[in-house]
C-alpha cells in the first residue's frame, strides 16, 4: 500500500502538466483539522445567535419595565394628589367646626379611598402584565420573519412571524385575553385571534385543531391548539400575529420567554 496519492495538474493550454505528491498522513491531518474548524465556527455561529436573542430579549424588557415605571409614576402622583385634597380637606373641617365624629368618618373615608386607589394601581399592574403577549406559543426554529416594509403585493412581506414545528404540537397562548375568533380562514386555515385588552391582540394560524372557542377566556400559557399544516401552507408550523391597536408590529417587541 503506497504512503502517498498524487494530484496531477494538466493546463487548458500546452503546457508542461505538474504532479504533486501529499502523504496520507499529512492528507488526513489537514482533513481533521478542517473538520475541527468547522465544529468550531458552527458552535461560535450557535452560541453568537443565543446572545443576540438575549440581547434583544433584555432590550424588550427594559422597554417594557420603563414604561411600567412611568405609568406607575403617574399612577403615583394620582395618589399623592388624593392625600394632599385629603389633607386640605381636613383644614376645612377645623376651620369650620365639624365635630371629631364627623371628621373620623369623613377620614376614614377617604383613607378607604386612598386605599382603593392604591388596590386599583396594583390591580392595573398585574392587568398591564398579563396582556403582554411576551410567551412563545410554540418552540421551534424561526423560518420567516416579520416584514410590512414591502408591498403588500410582494412574497416578502408578512404580517407575522413563521415557527417551524412538528404536526400536533400543544399551541400555547402568549397572554391573557378573551378569544374573540376560533375557525377557519382560507389563508390561515385553522386559526385563533385572542384580544388580551390594551389594544394587543395576537393571531395563531395554520393549526391542525383548535381546543378553544369565541368568547372565552384564556389565560398566559394555556393550550389553545394544535400545530399543523392548515390553510395556505407548504409544511407544518405556526403563523403568530401580534397587532396593537390594529396595526401589525413584530411580535419580537415582546417575546420574552
Amino acid at each position: 500500500m503506497k504512503d502517498n496519492f498524487s494530484i496531477v495538474i494538466v493546463p487548458h493550454d500546452v503546457g508542461k502538466t505538474r504532479t504533486y505528491s501529499i502523504p496520507y498522513k499529512i492528507f488526513y491531518t489537514l482533513l481533521v483539522i478542517v473538520a475541527l474548524g468547522a465544529i468550531v465556527l458552527t458552535f461560535f455561529a450557535v452560541t453568537y445567535g443565543r446572545l443576540l436573542l438575549k440581547t434583544r430579549e433584555i432590550v424588550v424588557l427594559q422597554r417594557q419595565v420603563e414604561e411600567l415605571t412611568l405609568r406607575n409614576e403617574k399612577l403615583k402622583e394620582i395618589a399623592v394628589n388624593i392625600e394632599k385634597i385629603r389633607r386640605m380637606s381636613k383644614e376645612m373641617r377645623i376651620m369650620l367646626g365639624v365635630s371629631s365624629s364627623e371628621e373620623s368618618d369623613a377620614d376614614r373615608n377617604e383613607v378607604r379611598s386612598v386605599e382603593s386607589v392604591n388596590n386599583k394601581i396594583e390591580d392595573e399592574k398585574n392587568n398591564i402584565l398579563r396582556a403582554i403577549p411576551s410567551f412563545w406559543p410554540v418552540r421551534g426554529f424561526m423560518t420567516k420573519k416579520f416584514n410590512i416594509s414591502v408591498e403588500e403585493s410582494s412574497t416578502d412581506y408578512h404580517k407575522g412571524i413563521d415557527i417551524a414545528v412538528q404536526r400536533g404540537e400543544p399551541v400555547r397562548t402568549a397572554a391573557s385575553g378573551i378569544v374573540i375568533a376560533a375557525g377557519w380562514d382560507e389563508i390561515y386555515g385553522y386559526f385563533i385571534r385572542i384580544d388580551h385588552g390594551y389594544g394587543l391582540k395576537t393571531l395563531y394560524g395554520h393549526n391542525e385543531r383548535i381546543v378553544v372557542k369565541d368568547g372565552e377566556r384564556v389565560e398566559r400559557g394555556q393550550t389553545i391548539a394544535y400545530s399543523g399544516n392548515s390553510g395556505k401552507s407548504s409544511a407544518p408550523h405556526l403563523h403568530f400575529e401580534v397587532s396593537k391597536n390594529n396595526v401589525s408590529v413584530d411580535p419580537l417587541r415582546y417575546l420574552l420567554q
